[in-house]
């Protein structure tokens, strides 16, 4: 009964996997607000202050991103540097149970780190295993799908309203059918937010947006992620940023999906945002015990789930996978002792990460 319920719940979480584990390290789910405006030849333009002519103003609903607690930031932020100082005089220990969710990849002289990362976080998770800090510590350079701690805010505004808002006068009602929008209606009051707020924005960020405040609502932040971790640290510790990707690129994958597998997408989030704090305190000991079978497994079941799964499977994490396994090949021969994080969901299975390297002559070793 037990396994048969951890089951369920594995293949019904889906979409909070994907944001977790893998689909993107930005997050659509900004702070403030955004302003959709018309000059004078009444051309769109999106930004994040009002507009000059309060005729012309359109006030778009972006969820706000609360903030952890200044005391809880500190505090992590207090405790990992104090870790980082005392493993720089005291011998490096390993992690007492289970392995980190972290692998040293190395061929002949090439040495680098490949870390899973969980995109949205708790305070709980930190401070990381020393083995972690050491070995970012010695890096180089750390790697990341997209730098989103230097990106230009304005710019991520307007790309991101310009691709997942409707400037024509479509609306979710009108390109959803009235089973989907009516859950649509309930899962978005639920949540907090009047589906109104959602009803201008494309399906795909209309599903972000409700999977990021599902895991908002049970207390993770991105702002405890572990990528966002490791570009505030390798600011501090003014340690080169290299990206696999951009925050760009990323936008347009998303923002060029069909509207048949953007709709699948959002019907798939309508039902996974449910118990997702179960669900993510069954991911979080896979990641923290380094179990790459479970994980990997949470993405293997919603694919064969959901009807559109092939697909956005292949666009946003095998397709992926093989441009990024050569980014990192290719930073490795080039001399970077690099440390490099991306989502978890990227590193399991035949077409993952790990098994790209290793078929380019890498050896894996779990740390």
């Amino acid at each position: 009964m037990q396994n048969k319920l951890y089951r369920s719940v594995m293949m019904n979480r889906w979409m909070v996997a994907l944001l977790l584990l893998g689909a993107m390290a930005f997050m659509p789910v900004a702070g403030g607000d955004i302003f959709k405006c018309r000059d004078a030849m009444g051309r769109i333009a999106f930004q994040d202050g009002p507009c000059h002519s309060a005729e012309k103003e359109e006030k778009v609903f972006i969820a706000p991103s609360p903030s952890p607690p200044p005391v809880a930031v500190e505090a992590v932020a207090a405790s990992v540097e104090k870790t980082l100082d005392s493993t720089a005089q005291a011998p490096t220990k390993q992690v007492a149970a289970g392995k980190n969710f972290a692998w040293r990849i190395s061929k002949g002289k090439q040495r680098g780190y490949l870390m899973g990362s969980i995109h949205f976080g708790k305070a709980s998770m930190y401070p990381l295993p020393v083995t972690l800090l050491n070995a970012f510590k010695g890096s180089d350079a750390l790697v990341v799908e997209a730098n989103v701690v230097d990106a230009d805010q304005n710019m991520l505004a307007q790309t991101m309203m310009s691709g997942g808002v409707y400037s024509d006068g479509t609306t979710l009602k009108k390109v959803l059918d009235a089973d989907t929008w009516g859950k649509l209606n309930v899962t978005s009051t639920s949540l907090g937010i009047p589906v109104s707020m959602l009803e201008g924005m494309r399906p795909w960020f209309a599903s972000m947006t409700l999977t990021a405040l599902a895991l908002k609502g049970i207390g993770l932040n991105e702002e405890f992620g572990i990528d966002r971790h490791f570009l505030d640290s390798a600011k501090k510790q003014r340690k080169p940023i290299r990206e696999l990707e951009s925050v760009e690129q990323q936008l347009a994958l998303l923002s060029g999906l069909s509207q048949k597998v953007q709709i699948g997408m959002l019907q798939q989030t309508l039902k996974d945002v449910e118990n997702a704090k179960a669900y993510f305190d069954t991911m979080l000991t896979s990641w923290q015990t380094g179990n790459l079978q479970a994980l990997d497994k949470v993405v293997a079941d919603g694919v064969k789930k959901s009807p559109v799964g092939d697909e956005i499977n292949r666009l946003m994490i095998t397709d992926r996978n093989i441009a990024m396994a050569k980014g990192v090949d290719a930073m490795l021969r080039g001399g970077c002792n690099c440390f490099v994080v991306v989502g978890a969901a990227h590193l399991g299975g035949e077409k993952g990460m790990i098994k790209l390297l290793q078929a380019k002559g890498y050896k894996a070793e779990q740390l």
